[in-house]
């Protein structure tokens, strides 16, 4: 009798300590979500020891939960996984409004950068403009000052030509007139000097008819 109830406790010890391992092969590895939705399994903070030793995080067989915990556990571990993703919702909208942001701000500088190139080029087409019609005024201007100076040397020319021309003339007028008046008196010299001689004569004829 003694040895049948030995048999059964031994078999029953084996069996609870068969259930437990398997049960502890289960819960090892699992995820803290994992972890607390099993009904056989708890979460353990990691943990210092007494000799110093870190002990992390992990999953370990626990007392069977009740249906209860378990659901408020399975509710719990709902929540915190609509909590991520509606975080990384959140978290990818905000990314996107600030790469639509960027995108925005890319968009203007470009347009800005073209409107003062654009500006810039007008600018420099309207000081190009500006210079060769003040180029263009000044060669005219010269031109013309040019064609005045040319035009009064001409006048100025002529008019000495003309005054030299004129002096010439007089020159040659007054030569003449100096030759016909030389020419004259010459003419009166020798008519004085034949009227002379002929009273001469005339004296010495009546003088030599006296005698």
């Amino acid at each position: 009798m003694k040895g049948l109830l030995k048999g059964l406790i031994t078999a029953v010890v084996g069996l609870t300590l068969s259930m437990t391992s398997a049960n502890a092969a289960d819960c090892k590895g699992k995820t803290q979500s994992a972890c607390s939705t099993s009904a056989s399994c708890n979460w353990v903070k990691g943990y210092d020891r007494k000799d110093g030793v870190k002990v992390s995080a992990h999953c370990r067989v626990g007392k069977k939960k009740s249906a209860l915990a378990a659901k408020a556990a399975k509710s719990k571990s709902k929540a915190t996984a609509a909590k991520s993703k509606a975080k990384s919702k959140a978290t990818a909208a905000k990314s996107k409004a600030k790469s639509k942001a960027t995108a925005a701000k890319s968009k203007a500088k470009s347009k800005a950068t073209a409107a003062k190139s654009k500006a810039k080029s007008k600018a420099t087409t309207a000081k190009s403009k500006a210079k060769s019609k003040a180029t263009a005024a000044k060669s005219k201007a010269k031109s013309k000052a040019t064609a005045a100076k040319s035009k009064a040397k001409s006048k100025a020319t002529a008019a000495k030509s003309k005054a030299k021309s004129k002096a010439t003339a007089a020159k040659s007028k007054a030569k003449s007139k100096a030759t016909a008046a030389k020419s004259k008196a010459n003419a009166k010299k020798t008519a004085a000097k034949s009227k002379a001689k002929d009273a001469k004569e005339k004296l010495a004829n009546k003088a030599k008819t006296k005698s």
